[in-house]
């Protein structure tokens, strides 16, 4: 097998899938996206996201691993994160997050299950 070659019996990884781990983290960098002005405890993050304070957990070390997000300050014991808007690819993922919004606005057919479109006569 070449260099170039994946073997098929082995589980490819890889960067992004490192960043994008589970669903979650896609839900937890969405709320950062729109939510950048301010710092955030993981109890937060979790009401807001709807995700359990368990998966916020679980999830934000590779957030800030990847230093995506960091801890701007403690309350306490509490460590309040913040999207590290300083890094160049969280100001690419922005960008990408607002173009792939845009392709849903300009077409939302593709997305409706045409099945279910009522007529409106």
């Amino acid at each position: 097998m070449s260099a170039n070659e994946i073997d098929a019996g082995t589980d490819y990884e890889g960067i992004l899938s490192s960043v994008f781990s589970s669903r979650a983290v896609s839900q937890i960098l969405d709320f950062f996206l729109d939510h950048k002005e301010f710092d955030y405890s993981p109890g937060e993050i979790a009401k807001k996201t709807r995700l359990s304070f368990r998966t916020i957990f679980r999830e934000l070390p590779s957030l800030e691993k990847n230093q995506i997000i960091y801890i701007s300050r403690k309350i306490g014991k509490t460590n309040m994160y913040r999207l590290n808007t300083d890094l160049q690819a969280v100001t690419f993922l922005e960008k990408f997050a607002f173009e792939i919004s845009q392709l849903q606005i300009k077409e939302p057919a593709l997305y409706l299950d045409k099945e279910k479109i009522v007529e409106i006569k």
